[in-house]
């Protein structure tokens, strides 16, 4: 009805929907779902002075060691955002890029909690390459044409990348399932 595409072209700030890009990308750089961080808040430098998150309930952490499929399942942010700081954001980005997002992200420190605009679209083309094997596919609509009579006219092949490494999309899925096991 009002013929604007709130799927593809309306951007937003995703939140904790984003924390599983740095954790993949953690993974990725040979972190185990099972080590452990303990949920304090970390002090980082920011330009202009330091950055000290939070958690939701606006706390600076319970000061307990939780796994990082505790972590992500609970979405503690002082956890995100330490781990966050040690992959280094700009790597995040690279490894949120390569798994489908295609907005501008900004590489710094509260990135983490999903502070860069993106749209539905690429968040769920991202998410897909965690349960693709570490596969990117573009999303696409039509997969051929055919006339009247059914021949085919034209078809169309996915474009498909390598995003991440097969073990760490394999690993990230069972750390997606901890937010409904843990």
């Amino acid at each position: 009805y009002f013929k604007y595409d709130h799927v593809k072209l309306r951007t937003r700030q995703p939140g904790s929907t984003f924390k599983p890009f740095v954790y993949g990308r953690a993974i990725e750089d040979g972190y185990s779902p099972c080590q452990e961080l303990w949920d304090i808040a970390p002090t980082i430098k920011v330009p202009g002075g330091v950055w000290t998150p939070k958690n939701a309930d606006n706390t600076l952490g319970t000061g307990k060691k939780f796994n990082l499929r505790q972590a992500m399942a609970q979405s503690i942010i002082t956890i995100t955002a330490q781990l966050n700081a040690k992959v280094d954001p700009s790597n995040v980005v690279e490894f949120a890029k390569n798994a489908g997002i295609t907005s501008p992200l900004a590489a710094v420190p509260s990135l983490c909690l999903g502070t860069s605009d993106v749209s539905l679209y690429e968040m769920v083309s991202a998410y897909a390459s965690f349960v693709n094997l570490g596969i990117h596919t573009e999303p696409y609509f039509i997969t051929r044409n055919e006339d009247k009579n059914g021949n085919v006219i034209e078809t169309f092949v996915p474009q498909t990348k390598q995003a991440m490494d097969e073990k760490t999309a394999y690993k990230m899925i069972y750390m997606l399932q901890g937010g409904v096991e843990e």
